[in-house]
């Protein structure tokens, strides 16, 4: 059989194709039919005719291969598992004698990662072969970042099919079970945020779908990790091992880093669902699925994940230039910024005392606010009067009044995250209040750089006076008016954000 290589008038020639079969099979499917071997069969030796066929054919014919394997077998929780490692190993073995690119490689692991989460597998009964498949997941991709993954996209003999037309393959069997009450996305990609699948669009490159692949790998694994019986004391050990390791080996995808961070400035982790369903019972898997999940393993994941973000940033300030570019850099680091940010005010609110400390002190060791000050006051000729590396917050205050004057140093937009972050900080304290959670509850309030204790009522208080004042005035009080017209000065407006 004579191998071809794609090149953009045969691509034209057979994405119709492609599209057709992904109708009639949707509409086949919905008619009652299992059985798409004959089509998978065509498809099978269209594949093997490439040398490197478009990630978008290996989805399709993997899928058709997979939902007829699952018609064939009873459909209970380890077959479905088997069927689901199967999935995994074919989507592995595409390779081709010039080497399949590393991003590929990753990406086409996303319809397995969807299977495992949605299908809500009793993990409780396999618990070490689930383990151990999602082992084999991550291990694959920090190989392939090790083989030089990059993020540059390959254009010659590039699919104009976007992935995302391959969604409604793998999701069909669940819209009827799903009702409408969730997008056909987020289905897809049930471990990322709202912001994550906002990014994805027709055109979205295989180096943005490689870090949703990384960063819903990443917390599934950790999610995993939270189970009856453990320790806290174990579980804070073994979660903050496990995250560092994987970050180091996932680093060379700089969206992973980015979504990475992205997310812990999110009010809530997309994985409360994930871990009441790895914490409980098989017996009531279901039942349970449809109440509100505790918060108490979702708060201790984010904790542990600041602690692994803050010793991060020792690593960025001296391991970043093999594998970053400038840009890169640049926009890693300021995501750094307000993760710490979000660190301290989470410590806050939670009275964790110790933790402030030590996310202040590995704030003031780094190396990283010097460089965001030299970056700013070496790249324009106005030569803006630095702060000093006190906190977080006074530096975000710096960066947002420069912002104002038209001064940036990355494509970040820092009103835009400081936007974000305050509304983590407001939704996280009003979701702690209703779960119980110990968010408000002697949490050092901080008046004119000095700590005050307040009781819950008054702390109450000022958040609902926050809250008010941010809605009513919006951005306009960070442009230097006030809504009386009054001018803010650039000192007080680092103020605010304290």
């Amino acid at each position: 059989m004579k191998l071809q290589t794609l090149n953009s008038s045969l691509l034209e020639n057979l994405e119709p194709m492609l599209n057709e079969s992904i109708y009639h099979f949707l509409v086949e499917l919905q008619k009652g039919r299992t059985d798409f071997s004959e089509l998978g069969s065509i498809f099978f030796r269209l594949i093997q005719t490439m040398t490197d066929p478009p990630l978008e054919f290996i989805w399709f014919y993997s899928a058709l291969t997979f939902h007829s394997a699952k018609s064939t077998t009873l459909r209970d929780s380890h077959n479905l598992l088997l069927s689901v490692k199967d999935l995994f190993h074919s989507l592995v073995s595409f390779r081709n004698p010039s080497g399949i690119s590393s991003l590929k490689q990753v990406s086409l692991l996303a319809p397995v990662l969807s299977q495992l989460v949605n299908f809500k597998i009793e993990i409780s009964s396999f618990k070490s072969e689930f383990e151990g498949l999602v082992d084999a997941i991550v291990t694959h991709i920090v190989v392939c970042c090790n083989n030089e993954l990059e993020d540059q996209e390959v254009v010659v003999g590039k699919s104009t099919v976007s992935w995302v037309g391959l969604v409604p393959v793998w999701i069909a069997d669940q819209v009827g079970e799903n009702r409408g009450c969730v997008d056909g996305l987020q289905l897809f990609l049930p471990l990322s945020t709202d912001d994550i699948r906002r990014g994805i669009g027709g055109d979205c490159g295989m180096a943005y779908l490689a870090g949703v692949v990384m960063i819903e790998s990443f917390l599934l694994r950790l999610c995993l990790m939270f189970h009856p019986g453990v320790s806290r004391k174990e579980l804070h050990k073994d979660v903050k091992i496990h995250a560092a390791q994987i970050i180091k080996g996932f680093k060379k995808n700089s969206t992973f880093l980015v979504m990475l961070f992205k997310v812990l400035l999110e009010p809530r982790l997309p994985v409360a669902e994930l871990l009441v369903s790895s914490s409980i019972p098989s017996t009531y898997h279901l039942v349970i699925l449809h109440q509100m999940p505790t918060m108490t393993d979702e708060l201790l994941l984010r904790r542990l994940l600041f602690d692994v973000a803050l010793d991060f940033g020792c690593f960025l300030s001296c391991d970043t230039s093999s594998w970053l570019s400038d840009d890169q850099y640049k926009k890693i680091v300021i995501l750094w910024l307000f993760v710490t940010n979000s660190a301290l005010q989470f410590a806050s609110e939670n009275g964790d005392h110790v933790r402030v400390d030590s996310y202040l002190n590995a704030f003031l060791a780094s190396q990283l606010p010097g460089q965001i000050i030299s970056w700013v006051t070496g790249g324009t000729s106005t030569k803006p009067t630095a702060p000093h590396n006190s906190s977080p917050k006074e530096l975000i205050g710096w960066l947002l009044v420069l912002e104002k004057q038209g001064i940036k140093i990355c494509d970040h937009s820092i009103s835009e995250l400081h936007e974000k972050s305050v509304k983590y900080k407001l939704d996280g304290i009003e979701q702690g209040a209703k779960d119980g959670e110990t968010m408000v509850e002697d949490a050092p309030i901080r008046i004119n750089g000095r700590r005050k204790r307040d009781s819950t009522g008054e702390v109450q208080k000022q958040i609902k006076v926050i809250k008010c004042c941010h809605e009513n005035l919006g951005d306009d009080v960070f442009c230097g008016k006030s809504e009386v017209g009054n001018s803010v000065s650039d000192q007080e407006m680092v103020d605010m954000v304290r």
